[in-house]
This record gives C-alpha cells, structure tokens and sequence, in this order.
C-alpha cells in the first residue's frame, strides 16, 4: 500500500513538472488557417501556406526547427506554434501588415511568412542599384550572384519573429514599450542565427544590415526617437525605410547585449518584458521603467541600451 501511494505520487510529481513546460497549446488562433493548405514538412510545429507545394520554403522550416530547440532550452518551453507562408495576393487577407513578404507574429500563435518572391524583397533589391559597384559585388560574395533578399526576409526574420512568439505566449498584448520587444526580437535573432548549423544566414543578415547603415540607403527618415517609435508606431511601419532604419539601430544593440551577455540574457529580457506588461502593472514613465531594468538586466545592460538619437 506505501509503494503505491510513493508511486502515485511521482506520477502526480511527474505530471505536475511536465505541465509546466509549454502545454497550453490552445494559444494558437486556427481560425486564421481557413483557406490555406495544412503542409506536412515537419512535425516541430504547425505550417500552412496559401500553395500546396511552396519553392523556397526548405531552408526557412529547416532555421526555425534548429532555432526552436534552441529557444525551447533557453526558455525552458516546449512551445507550439504555426507558420503561415502567404502569397503576395492573399497577403492582406492572413497578414495585419502590408507590404507582402514582410515577417510578422502576433499574440494568437501565428507567423506570417513570404513564400514566392514577395514584394518586399523586390523592392529591395530595386533599391540595391543605389550602391556603389564595389558594396554591390561584396553583397553578391554573400548571398550569390542573383541576390535574392527573400533570405534575409524570410529566412533570417523569421527567427526574429519565432522570439516574439516566445515573449508573446507570456505576455498581454499590451506593450509597455514596443521598442523593447524589437530589440529582444532582434536579441533572440542574433542569438539563434549563431547556433544554426550553417553561418551562412547570420553572414547575409548581418553584412545586409550594416551596409545599409553604412550607405545609409534609409535616406532622411521622418521619426529617430523612441518616444516617436510608440507614438506613431503604424505610421512609421507604413513608411517602411522608416520602420527599417529603427531595426537596423535594434540589430545593433542586441549584437552588442549578446556578445556581453550571453544565452542567459535572453531569459532574463523576457523576465523583464513579463514583469513590465502593461496589463498587469500599467503604463509606467520612463524614469521608474529605467530603475527596473537596471534592477533585472544590470547597469551595463542598460547603458548599451540607451538611444543614442
């Protein structure tokens, strides 16, 4: 009779410690699916697209299984999700976000993916004539002679928005400031694009990235500040050079945090980013959200943090 109540009692141990760990998958909004093709290309989590045979897709499901063990060990998760490759015609049917091919995630589950060539990289490399041909022929040593930016598009972003998936499934959709979630998106991009298993993701994105700071191809952008950032947020997403040139700022802090800090750093930015959830606490000034992230993330981390325009 003892031995069964011991083994009862493991068993409800067991069960207790594995329901801690990523079991509430009803997260994910499947109403969004209707109309797309349920795609069987992996069993690491949910793919659906508006095609029934996608090109181009291999690589991308390939990053996010290698970058979701990753997270999943990092976060202590084993969290369920969907990833929905849309057309450029049913874009704005599946998608919150014009252009078509521009990587999103919400509260709800879901990522938004490209598939095909969208046009958001066609516009992109339209504007890659404005280039010096020495700058051209070094970003062809990277991503080959027919420069396709579908890869950092796709490929590279989507890691960035599999990180928000994981602050996501944690956190009210009521930001306390959407600038941090993009650099702890941007964080969680540096930091799994360096453990694939190929560097050829993290070279594309990362030499892309600095050249376009480096040649400044944003032009004269209309909003630099971080306030701006939260008070125009949309406007800023729908001038598209505008909302880049702020990523690329985001990319580079978040390079800086990983290399001090680590893989644990992302677990204690995510702590962070749940602890300051608008929902839970309120919209908090400035001043006393500075005092807790130096309490949580240290004074280092907050110095690389401060915006320097």
């Amino acid at each position: 009779m003892k031995s069964s109540k011991i083994r009862l009692a493991i068993l409800v141990l067991t069960l207790t410690i594995g329901s801690c760990k990523g079991t509430n998958y009803d997260w994910i909004d499947r109403a969004r699916h209707e109309g797309l093709v349920k795609l069987s290309n992996t069993a690491s989590f949910e793919v659906f697209s508006t095609e029934p045979n996608p090109i181009g897709i291999k690589n991308t499901i390939q990053n996010l299984e290698q970058s979701k063990v990753y997270f999943d060990e990092v976060f202590d998760e084993n969290l369920n999700f969907a990833v929905l490759f849309v057309d450029n015609k049913n874009w704005n049917k599946y998608a919150w976000a014009p252009p078509p091919g521009m990587p999103q995630s919400d509260y709800d589950g879901n990522m938004v993916l490209g598939v095909g060539k969208s046009i958001m990289a066609t516009r992109w490399e339209q504007q890659l004539s404005e280039l010096p041909p020495g700058k051209m022929d070094s970003l062809k040593q990277v991503f080959g002679n027919e420069i396709d930016l579908d890869l950092f598009f796709r490929d590279a972003l989507s890691i960035h928005e599999l990180g928000h998936l994981y602050q996501f499934y944690k956190t009210s959709n009521e930001s306390q400031r959407r600038w941090l979630n993009e650099v702890f998106g941007n964080l969680c991009q540096v930091a799994a694009v360096k453990r694939l298993e190929s560097n050829e993701v993290f070279n594309q994105m990362d030499y892309f990235q600095e050249l376009l700071i480096e040649e400044n191809l944003w032009g004269n952008v209309e909003f630099k500040t971080l306030d701006q950032f939260e008070e125009s947020y949309m406007d800023i997403i729908k001038l598209g050079r505008n909302y880049g040139w702020y990523q690329t700022q985001f990319y580079q802090i978040a390079k800086e945090l990983y290399s001090k800090f680590g893989d644990e750093f992302l677990n204690e930015f995510r702590n962070l980013l749940i602890a300051v959830d608008a929902k839970k606490i309120g919209k908090i000034e400035n001043d006393k959200l500075i005092v807790i992230m130096r309490e949580r993330l240290g004074d280092e981390a907050v110095e690389i943090l401060k915006w320097k325009h």
